[in-house]
């Protein structure tokens, strides 16, 4: 599923680095879909938060928000330039600032806001700003000319997170449920459930084998291997968890 041919897609679609700075980075994945990536500092060290934009013939669909609240404008702003489209859709993956913090931004911005229903009750319980509006476990959009469905296959990072499949160009955005290739940590479980994490993996697995291009949360996400290495990550885990309650 995940091998050498993938990695060839992966050069084949990343092709194009568009202007950046330090804070906000573009890349093209297809004609049409753009992964974009911001960067805040979490516990003295700055990670960088991937996710992903795609232009329709209607507008523009955002698949979650910038972890920086600085490069919100700078993002609309690059897509009016470079695309001369607004966003007119928002959906984010799971209730976390580095998916959600940017929800009463565009909000106000007039674009509208999806979620799936728990994340919207975490975020209301935390008193944070909410999606305008929710889905269940699946929910397929025609948004433009772009079909997508959003998934909730179990708990692992948090206990909402959802993953989102492009059928037609057989793309996952995994968000912060997949780890990357080069991750060598579990990373913030604080809201996690890892030990569902496994099984949810597995679902992911068996539902999109013929997934060309997975897009994780953090980290690069222009190589193979990401799937893999949250197998490996999560059985590490598991077998010092074991060890420690011997």
């Amino acid at each position: 599923m995940y091998n050498y041919f993938s990695s060839i897609l992966l050069l084949l679609f990343t092709s194009f680095v568009y202007p950046q700075s330090d804070k906000l980075k573009i890349e093209k994945l297809n004609d049409h879909m753009y992964v974009y990536t911001t960067y805040q500092e979490f516990k003295g060290v700055e990670y960088s938060s991937n996710a992903l934009y795609i232009v329709t013939d209607e507008g523009v669909i955002l698949l979650d928000t910038p972890w920086d609240k600085t490069q919100y404008q700078p993002l609309v702003d690059h897509i009016r330039t470079q695309h001369h489209k607004e966003i007119k859709w928002v959906i984010t993956t799971h209730f976390h600032e580095d998916r959600s913090g940017g929800l009463a931004y565009f909000n106000e911005a007039g674009a509208e806001t999806y979620t799936y229903a728990l994340t919207n009750e975490i975020l209301g319980q935390r008193k944070e700003p909410q999606a305008t509006f929710t889905f269940g476990k699946e929910k397929t959009f025609t948004l433009g000319n772009e079909k997508l469905t959003v998934y909730f296959l179990g708990e692992g990072h948090s206990k909402d997170n959802t993953v989102i499949w492009f059928p037609k160009e057989k793309v996952l955005y995994g968000g912060c449920l997949i780890k990357s290739a080069e991750a060598t940590t579990i990373g913030n479980i604080e809201d996690g459930n890892t030990a569902a994490w496994p099984q949810t993996i597995n679902e992911v697995k068996r539902k999109f084998k013929k997934a060309k291009v997975i897009i994780p949360g953090h980290d690069a996400w222009n190589q193979a291997g990401h799937i893999e290495n949250t197998e490996r990550i999560l059985a590490a885990y598991h077998a010092q968890k074991l060890k420690n309650n011997k």
